[in-house]
């Protein structure tokens, strides 16, 4: 369910104009949630970050992120040692953190759109082999600009979205070691951009998405796979 105050804190969160990067999904080890939010302190700009979803290993993060705000070392290094965390610690302080981030618990899909409209950039940081970024292309469709892991279906999804703007290389970054800097370099190359051109690639990620991805052409190119001719609605039957 998503935390009692959750209506709360987005309200507030909704006041902050500048911008707004944010996680949805599982919160389970295999997603990586943990990279995002270590890639925050070493951000150029003054972002604030979401993390929607749920999962038992959500205290495990607060923890982690409790640990980055008080720039607590020891408590880093026991978490890398009583956890399933990657803990890839920020050199610099990251005092403060705790308050630029937001958690809500989940969100279902009468809520999760308009929240993912809202982001300037969705990170995908999942470890873990991939059939297809779903949460990507959602993003996408909702006009939130991806940034996801270089790997299994995240990788395929990530390329068809950089080839259907012409910007190779713009949507993902090289997961593994010290993979939280290479995070923070992609959000800081995202929202670095002039307004008008992520304006414009929110337009051609959305649409892309909307053209290709849609269930309809899914089942179309399915049944073509299977040498099956799909049946149009206005067929005899």
């Amino acid at each position: 369910v998503p935390d009692r105050d959750a209506a709360e804190r987005l309200l507030s969160l909704a006041a902050y104009d500048g911008p707004l990067v944010g996680y949805l999904g599982k919160l389970i080890p295999q997603k990586g949630v943990e990279l995002f939010l270590a890639a925050l302190p070493r951000l150029r700009a003054d972002a604030r970050a979401l993390v929607v979803g749920f999962g038992l290993f959500r205290e495990w993060l607060a923890a982690f992120l409790h640990c980055l705000d008080r720039s607590d070392a020891a408590g880093l290094t026991w978490l890398s040692h009583a956890s399933d965390l990657t803990v890839d610690r920020p050199s610099g302080l990251a005092g403060g953190l705790g308050s630029r981030v937001t958690f809500t618990g989940r969100l279902d899909h009468r809520y999760a759109p308009g929240v993912l409209a809202a982001l300037d950039v969705l990170v995908v940081p999942s470890v873990l082999d991939e059939a297809f970024g779903m949460v990507a292309a959602e993003g996408a469709a909702a006009g939130a600009l991806p940034l996801v892991a270089r790997h299994s279906g995240l990788a395929e999804v990530g390329a068809a979205l950089e080839e259907a703007v012409a910007r190779p290389g713009l949507f993902t970054f090289e997961p593994g070691p010290r993979a939280a800097g290479r995070i923070a370099a992609g959000l800081d190359r995202l929202l670095g951009l002039p307004q008008e051109d992520r304006e414009e690639l929110r337009l051609g990620v959305s649409r892309f998405v909307a053209h290709e991805w849609t269930w309809e052409r899914t089942a179309e190119r399915l049944l073509a796979t299977a040498g099956v001719a799909p049946i149009r609605p206005d067929a005899a039957t």
